[in-house]
């Protein structure tokens, strides 16, 4: 009888000690991509990883994110743009017609500095479509839509870790996974660097150059 109970208690160890926990799971997952994006994988060394749950109506979901961070990287894009714009048109003001004459060297650089202004005005113009479609097709989650379901979809991983970069400096990093339910694939992934856009722009600055277009979007139905 004591083998007996020897045996089930040495079995439940084994097992215990054989399943994973969800942290180790992610791990396993997490580390090759990880790696393999490091200028220098053999100097990786793991410091944390953090797990929560992640659901369908959550303003942290993917999705949300994604959306989030397309808007930011646009936004960005198109303020680029209208400063090269208002560059080209403060060049342009330095050569233009002084009392009624303007020598061949000015000529050409009013030339010059108009064609680059028009550039980056269409590059404006486009990019200012590409956002407004983007919210266009969001436009339901942006009003507050929410699924009919608290649907569990996946778990959010803050994985932390350690590397040299190329002048060998070992600097601590960040980056933001999502997995589905089960620990087998990733879904998304979110850098350091862009969570920090998410957080350094102003989404005020953006609703008011673009009031008129946001106001005829979500007014209409």
């Amino acid at each position: 009888m004591r083998k007996v109970v020897f045996t089930l208690i040495n079995l439940a160890l084994f097992i215990s000690c054989s399943v994973k926990t969800n942290e180790e799971k992610a791990r396993e997952l997490i580390e090759p991509e990880v790696k393999a994006s490091m200028i220098k994988p053999e100097s990786y060394e793991f410091s944390q990883i953090k797990l929560d749950s992640c659901f369908s109506d959550s303003q942290f979901n993917p999705s949300n994110i994604e959306f989030a961070l397309r808007a930011v990287k646009l936004y960005k894009e198109y303020k680029e743009y209208v400063s090269d714009v208002e560059k080209a048109e403060s060049s342009m003001s330095i050569y233009a017609p002084s009392y009624g004459y303007q020598s061949e060297h000015s000529k050409l650089q009013l030339k010059k500095y108009k064609s680059e202004m028009e550039k980056a005005q269409r590059k404006a113009f486009a990019v200012k479509d590409e956002i407004i479609q983007l919210y266009k097709n969001n436009k339901d989650s942006i009003k507050g839509y929410k699924p009919d379901k608290h649907e569990f979809i996946g778990w959010a991983v803050s994985f932390g870790c350690r590397a040299e970069t190329a002048g060998g400096i070992k600097t601590m990093g960040e980056v933001l996974f999502y997995l589905n339910k089960d620990f087998t694939e990733i879904t998304h992934r979110f850098s350091e660097e862009d969570i920090e856009l998410l957080q350094s722009e102003n989404s005020e600055d953006l609703k008011y150059d673009f009031e008129e277009e946001f106001k005829e979007i979500f007014e209409s139905e």
